[in-house]
């Protein structure tokens, strides 16, 4: 169901600008006169409207600069420090943009259901069984416990690892042999056709 956020009004210029028991010399002439009214009404209205639609964009562009320099501040940060900030109450009424508050307003109000919370016998708000705010929220809320119990009985139900007979419980370490860089390089050396002389063999000089 659309809900139109700006309405111009009057919506019918020419409608009502007769007096039902106001007798005229001219209908003809109230009708024109009616209808100028009107349409000077109708351009009161769109001006206003014209000015929240331009506040509106000018606060959307003021939060987008301060989203801007806080990204900047992020940068020309010595150390990096993760802070996440969540929010909340996004569909408030402190958020709620001035034509849709005003549009809010001019619904029907709830009955006054809660003046009989003193003859229930439950303890629960009786308003709540006709509106409830916070309905979705608590949704959540419970959805998300019920995740975190869930979590947490499983990590508590996990196999565990069988241990090894004889072992006492504990697994055996294979120790890692020591790198010896050099026996590797002379590897190298003679795959490449090179000869290399025995270290217990002393060079003697041609006499």
């Amino acid at each position: 169901m659309p809900l139109p956020k700006r309405l111009v009004e009057p919506v019918h210029v020419s409608r009502g600008t007769i007096p039902e028991d106001f007798p005229l010399p001219s209908e003809l002439e109230a009708v024109t006169n009616g209808t100028l009214a009107n349409t000077v009404r109708q351009l009161s209205s769109l001006s206003r409207h014209a000015e929240d639609m331009f506040g509106e964009l000018a606060r959307e562009a003021h939060g987008l600069a301060a989203r801007a320099v806080s990204l900047q501040d992020i940068h020309m940060r010595k150390a990096f420090k993760s802070c996440v900030v969540f929010d909340q109450q996004v569909v408030s009424r402190d958020t709620m943009p001035t034509a849709m508050l005003e549009t809010y307003r001019t619904c029907d109000k709830p009955p006054p259901l809660d003046k009989l919370n003193c003859y229930r016998e439950d303890g629960k708000d009786g308003l709540k069984f006709y509106t409830d705010a916070n309905y979705f929220f608590d949704l959540w809320r419970q959805e998300m416990l019920k995740d975190t119990e869930r979590m947490m009985n499983d990590r508590g139900k996990k196999p565990h690892r069988p241990r090894n007979e004889g072992g006492g419980g504990r697994h055996k370490k294979r120790v890692r042999q020591p790198h010896n860089t050099r026996e590797r390089q002379r590897q190298l050396a003679v795959g490449q056709g090179e000869h290399i002389m025995p270290q217990n063999i002393h060079y003697r000089t041609p006499q």
